[in-house]
């Protein structure tokens, strides 16, 4: 008996029974690959927080046969002494044709303290500005940059806040937009802008990150000038 006739002879009720336990079975598998991906990106730590080098720089090693790529510079708020970190890939392990500078600044050696295929460790130097960008150099490979760093100093005022995934700020009626970059090592680096109504005092909620892990955060007034702003370590896992 062919396929069709055996269709042909099942009853109505046979049919939809069928067709319901059939998408039930495509559906489940789908509908488990979604919740992973959603808990994956609400439960992954995305980079690893570094730790302090504490052991002095290794032996210099090879230029990596692959350009450096940084991946994000961590934390992207601090002040001038302040140590930071750059994550990426192919650093190389401390090769002695390197090169770091921060905002155009080229840090001298005694002020990097860790030098790894994945990650350094330097001090923010003096007479960095506002947005400055880290940048990498490995050889005669391309540079590498980071996204803009915020810098702030004891003058300084507004204060981002985070709580659960949203960011806001308190009390900040000079901020008009912020731009703010999420994405880590496995989730593609994305900008978003958003307008913000200022409000001279209160809360003002600047963005939700739904969970996305966080690269920097830029605050501007209606000129477009970039807002200083400093954060509780804690709130922000730094």
């Amino acid at each position: 008996m062919g396929l069709l006739q055996t269709f042909d002879q099942l009853s109505y009720k046979k049919i939809v029974s069928i067709a319901v336990f059939v998408s039930v079975l495509f559906a489940v598998p789908v509908g488990v690959f979604l919740v992973k991906q959603q808990s994956r990106i609400n439960s992954r730590a995305a980079y690893e927080k570094p730790k302090s080098a504490q052991e002095p720089k290794a032996t210099p090693g090879p230029i990596p046969q692959e350009a450096p790529l940084v991946g994000r510079a961590f934390p992207w708020v601090g002040k001038v002494g302040d140590i930071i970190w750059i994550q990426g890939f192919h650093f190389g392990t401390n090769p002695t044709d390197k090169q770091l500078r921060i905002g155009g600044i080229e840090i001298p050696e005694a002020q990097i303290t860790a030098w790894e295929d994945d990650m350094i460790q330097a001090f923010i130097p003096e007479g960095v500005k506002q947005g400055s960008i880290v940048e990498v150099r490995v050889g005669s490979h391309s540079v590498s940059k980071s996204l803009p760093l915020v810098i702030y100093d004891q003058s300084t005022d507004l204060k981002l806040r985070k709580q659960g995934s949203v960011l806001y700020v308190e009390n900040a009626p000079d901020v008009a937009k912020a731009i703010i970059w999420t994405g880590d090592d496995e989730i593609p680096t994305k900008q978003h802008n958003q307008e913000v109504a200022m409000q001279a005092s209160g809360k003002t909620i600047i963005f939700d990150t739904q969970g996305l892990p966080v690269l920097t955060v830029l605050l501007l007034d209606n000129s477009g000038n970039m807002l200083p702003y400093y954060v509780d370590p804690l709130e922000f896992d730094f």
